[in-house]
């Protein structure tokens, strides 16, 4: 049904499992011509437990993909990458990974928002005001216009817990779709959300993400849409109930659905 995913976790991150060749062995099972892991992004003079290895894991992450895309490299492409968080402070730093090809991609995952003495002062789970919401979209955009995300993994992370999507929160969606649209990066339909169920919020039963009205804006703009399996355990890989979901989500709304993602080029 894909022929790819490019949000794979790893152990390191302290809330997935496995190992990382377990990952490529489901992938191969699932016929995948790609896989990219893109664990949560360790970053210097910052530890957030249980959310993202520390620094000192990252050599042996670079090393273990980089090992396994040398191995399977006539079976499969094997990418390494990380999600992101749009945090300015560490926008050189993410820059010069990519820039020095110690990783192939970001993709933006917009979890929280850090301060300028790095100290994290929300957590876009749990939006609840007007002023999370335009903060999730203002750092959104930050992150897109500076080049470096190669795409926006659960863009609706943001409605997790908004009871009512009115028409000022649809208007900060369709900025944040028609920047994707611009920069030619793709929104992420997030299989997790739809692993997870769907739960009450407010007065209707949906999943936390995917959103029907997110991604109605989506198809409005026919913005490029991608699955991502956001896989924190190996046998996620193979879960095509998730998939086919997702897939069938994807055309209900009629959305402009790609099957590969284009890195950045530095």
């Amino acid at each position: 049904m894909l022929k790819g995913n490019y949000h794979t976790h790893t152990f390191r991150c302290g809330h997935a499992i496995g190992k990382d060749e377990e990952y490529v062995l489901e992938a191969l099972g699932m016929g995948f011509l790609e896989l990219g892991f893109s664990d949560h992004i360790m970053l210097p003079n910052f530890n957030e437990e249980n959310i993202r290895g520390d620094i000192s894991l990252s050599e042996d992450y670079f090393n273990s993909i980089r090992k396994l895309s040398k191995k399977y490299e006539d079976r499969m492409k094997i990418f390494l990458g990380y999600e992101a968080e749009s945090f300015p402070l560490y926008f050189t730093y993410y820059r010069e990974l990519l820039e020095s090809r110690t990783i192939d991609y970001l993709i933006l995952g917009n979890h929280s928002m850090m301060n300028e003495n790095r100290k994290l002062v929300s957590h876009f789970s749990k939006c609840t005001s007007k002023a999370d919401v335009y903060n999730y979209r203002d750092l959104a955009l930050s992150a897109l216009n500076s080049g470096l995300f190669s795409c926006f993994a659960h863009p609706d992370y943001f409605l997790s817990n908004i009871e009512n999507i009115d028409k000022e929160t649809k208007n900060l969606i369709e900025d944040m779709v028609s920047a994707c649209v611009d920069l030619d990066i793709p929104l992420e339909i997030n299989t997790a959300g739809i692993r997870n169920g769907k739960r009450k919020i407010g007065n209707t039963y949906r999943y936390v993400y995917p959103t029907e009205d997110f991604f109605q804006i989506a198809a409005k703009y026919n913005a490029k849409c991608i699955i991502g399996i956001d896989a924190h355990a190996p046998g996620q890989i193979i879960d095509e109930d998730s998939l086919e979901k997702a897939i069938l989500f994807a055309r209900r709304l009629n959305l402009n659905l790609v099957d590969k993602l284009d890195f950045k080029k530095f």
